[in-house]
């Protein structure tokens, strides 16, 4: 029986009772088979009304750990030998979790980027276990410096969070193999990128066996995806940070960056310098910020025919309301209904673009806020408006406005 640290108690007994002999192999500093909380109650009931003795307790035994229990006389032996990961690689979790006791078999021939840490800027980017930030790192920072040394197919991208890998799905190529780390145990490809998720680093993600998973599937490359957090760095993977610093390989900040990482408490001091010789239009900093990034566009690429309007109401911009069905009527005609920001033409009063900002919590997926946006994309698109929305958990928003604007006048 292989990978038998991830193989429950119910499915060993079967193996064993159809078998004269029997060889266990698996790793105990590895993962052990998920229980479902549903099942978890059921078997915690099983337990207490039959005195389950703790070596066959199936909440806190995998197969393999019930049979070192139980069998205590059974010879055991470490397979000592490693041929799976760049020396640089293993070395860490052969220090970290092996007690020096691996015989690492593959060649150091002094590459200089086998490992690298990313950390994104400040501020709480992840919301509830999803962090966009570290999958825009990933996307715009990792993927192409790694795509330069490995096909994308080799390229494998593993989260913690199964929310994380599906948005991590959604926006990356689909040769990626992108899973969470328990799917990706057995399994190795060339470069392995991790992403953490955690704004700071939570009991789940710092699991020494989960750790272990994640870093000893990458055969040449390891890239760590990490939030800017003090509380890391007494953490395991803070305990990999240091060990990629200490070996000369890149820990960098991340470049990704976005005009909202302004309104991060951490970035108060900064928000307030900003904002200080700025124009105000509105009670809330998002949109004072997003005005005047939008101005400085604007005057930076020297469109002195295009003006900005706030607030507008969807009516003043559509000619009118025949292309409209009985629910967007009701819609766009609520005195409530406006598009954030429009650029228009100083001139003809021209609409050239349109521009909403989207909290995340209340923009987010299933919510009210989003069915409306919908209703209000629509409209745009019967008209032929285009729209832009950036999401306060987003990056990069002053290149996708300067590059939609100068799209549209070419």
């Amino acid at each position: 029986m292989d990978e038998s640290s991830q193989v429950d108690l119910i499915t060993g007994v079967l193996a064993l009772s159809t078998a004269r002999n029997a060889v266990i192999v698996g790793d105990l500093k590895q993962l052990p088979n998920v229980i479902t909380s549903e099942n978890q109650n059921i078997i915690e009931e099983i337990s207490k009304k039959y005195d389950i003795a703790e070596n066959y307790n199936y909440l806190k035994n995998s197969f393999l750990e019930s049979i070192k229990n139980t069998v205590i006389n059974a010879p055991k032996t470490l397979l000592r030998e490693h041929y799976r990961c760049h020396p640089k690689i293993i070395q860490f979790c052969n220090k970290k979790f092996y007690d020096n006791q691996l015989i690492i078999m593959t060649e150091d021939k002094g590459e200089k980027d086998i490992l690298k840490a990313y950390i994104t800027s400040e501020g709480n980017h992840a919301r509830g276990h999803l962090n966009q930030r570290q999958i825009d790192v990933i996307k715009n920072e990792v993927i192409p410096e790694l795509s330069d040394k490995v096909e994308l197919k080799d390229i494998g991208i593993i989260s913690p969070y199964r929310k994380q890998g599906e948005q991590i799905q959604k926006t990356m190529e689909t040769d990626l193999k992108i899973d969470t780390v328990h799917k990706f145990q057995g399994r190795e490809e060339e470069a392995i990128i991790l992403t953490t998720v955690d704004n700071e680093i939570s009991e789940f993600v710092d699991d020494p066996k989960m750790l272990n998973v994640a870093v000893t599937r990458a055969k040449k490359y390891l890239r760590l995806i990490v939030s800017n957090n003090e509380n890391n760095k007494n953490t395991n993977i803070g305990d990999l940070i240091r060990y990629i610093q200490y070996n000369n390989f890149e820990t960098t900040e991340s470049k990704t960056k976005s005009i909202y990482d302004l309104l991060y408490k951490q970035n108060r001091q900064k928000r307030l310098e900003y904002l200080k010789d700025k124009k105000r239009i509105s009670d809330f900093d998002s949109e004072n910020i997003t005005y005047n990034v939008i101005d400085d566009i604007l005057k930076k690429n020297k469109y002195s025919n295009l003006d900005i309007g706030v607030h507008v109401p969807i009516m003043n911009i559509l000619s009118d309301a025949e292309l409209l069905n009985q629910e967007e009527v009701k819609f766009a005609t609520n005195s409530w209904t406006h598009i954030d920001f429009v650029i228009f033409n100083k001139m003809d009063k021209r609409l050239v673009l349109a521009i909403e900002v989207d909290g995340y919590y209340f923009h987010k997926e299933g919510s009210k806020q989003q069915e409306n946006d919908n209703i209000k994309n629509n409209i745009l698109e019967k008209y032929n408006i285009p729209l832009i929305r950036l999401s306060t958990i987003g990056s990069g928003e002053e290149e996708i406005l300067e590059k939609k604007i100068k799209e549209i006048f070419k």
